[in-house]
């Protein structure tokens, strides 16, 4: 029954040569960054646009302006609706006063005149309505899946391009060899 050597890469040998060394390196930097560095990148992203989300919207200001027109009564996949709203032409007034008007997301089924909250930024620009928490949560987590597979996928390239190189230094090592070794076989000297 054979025996399955543990850890064979490592072990010395008098046939092992360099190239089986660096492939024995390549292999345990792609499995340490796999196990580390993908998770650690990922955490890191999913954090990092949960924050931008959030912080984003820091400086915003919220004000009432008034519809001009009727907001469509109900929200379609193809008509701009965020979260169940439409949108609409909204007027209102900036803190200097000056009269504002702009394509807003309100609640369906409005009429003109009524009331409705939009958001300002410190510039006074018209804003969607600031993201929730728990939608930049989800928002970082599924950035943070696109960089934590990215950077699986980008070890794993890497792997596969210094093993495909390290196989034909290899190739190129044997028929180096043979070349010089082949002839000889077959002939018998007396």
């Amino acid at each position: 029954m054979p025996t399955k050597v543990r850890l064979w890469r490592w072990r010395r040998n008098p046939l092992k040569r360099g190239l089986d060394v660096a492939e024995a390196w390549v292999v345990l930097a792609a499995g340490v960054l796999l196990a580390a560095g993908a998770p650690a990148v990922g955490a890191a992203t999913a954090v990092g646009v949960e924050n931008a989300t959030l912080r984003e919207s820091r400086d915003w200001h919220s004000t009432s302006a008034a519809l001009t027109e009727d907001a469509p009564a109900k929200a379609t996949l193809y008509s701009g609706s965020d979260n169940g709203r439409v949108r609409a032409t909204v007027r209102w007034t900036a803190s200097d006063g000056s009269p504002h008007t702009s394509s807003a997301l309100v609640k369906p089924g409005l009429q003109s005149g009524a009331r409705a909250t939009i958001w300002l930024d410190e510039h006074g620009a018209l804003r969607n309505p600031p993201t929730a928490p728990d939608a930049a949560r989800a928002q970082g987590i599924v950035f943070g899946s696109y960089a934590a597979t990215g950077t699986c996928l980008l070890v794993l390239g890497g792997r596969w391009a210094v093993q495909a190189r390290l196989d034909r230094r290899r190739t190129a090592e044997w028929e180096s060899e043979w070349a010089k070794v082949g002839p000889k076989w077959g002939h018998r000297t007396a």
